[in-house]
């Protein structure tokens, strides 16, 4: 049944889609029509470049301070399905990818990741914090040496 209902909407989808484009295109024209088709995914494609050098940089930032970067990471998976959405060629998809990045909707879907989030966090247990620096008192450490020998002949072996 769930699968009949995810076909339903993807075929309603397709539907208003197709509708939006004869409808535009028959008011502005063809041409217009496929401009602004292609500037649309060349939004799409400056937007995913554009947040993943953002992502890569502040995840690294909070990464170092010793943070957990789940709000970034919320809102750059946000702006990268806005992205694919002007990616596909139709300006329902636009319309969506729109909505994603504005701020009431941004702040509305991180409420409700950070809802369900807590939500498997009390469901499962709580998620347990191990720092790598402190071993425990029962290990055994070996201490070793090593000379790096190099081959001179440059040959496999």
């Amino acid at each position: 049944m769930p699968l009949l209902l995810l076909f339903a909407i993807f075929g309603l989808y397709v539907y208003l889609e197709l509708s939006l484009l004869v409808t535009i295109g028959s008011a502005i024209g063809v041409f217009p029509l496929i401009l602004l088709l292609i500037l649309s995914s060349v939004i799409g494609l400056w937007i995913i470049r554009l947040r993943g050098w953002y992502t890569m940089l502040r995840l690294q930032q909070q990464l170092r301070q010793g943070e957990v970067p789940s709000q970034s990471l919320v809102q750059t998976a946000l702006w990268l399905l806005a992205g694919v959405l002007f990616l596909i060629p139709g300006f329902l998809s636009d319309i969506l990818a729109i909505l994603l990045l504005m701020p009431f909707s941004t702040r509305l879907l991180e409420k409700y990741v950070s809802h369900k989030v807590r939500s498997f966090a009390a469901f499962n247990g709580k998620f347990a914090q191990t720092n790598d620096r402190h071993r425990p008192d029962n290990s055994t450490v070996y201490e070793a040496e090593y000379d790096k020998k190099v081959d001179e002949d440059k040959r496999l072996h």
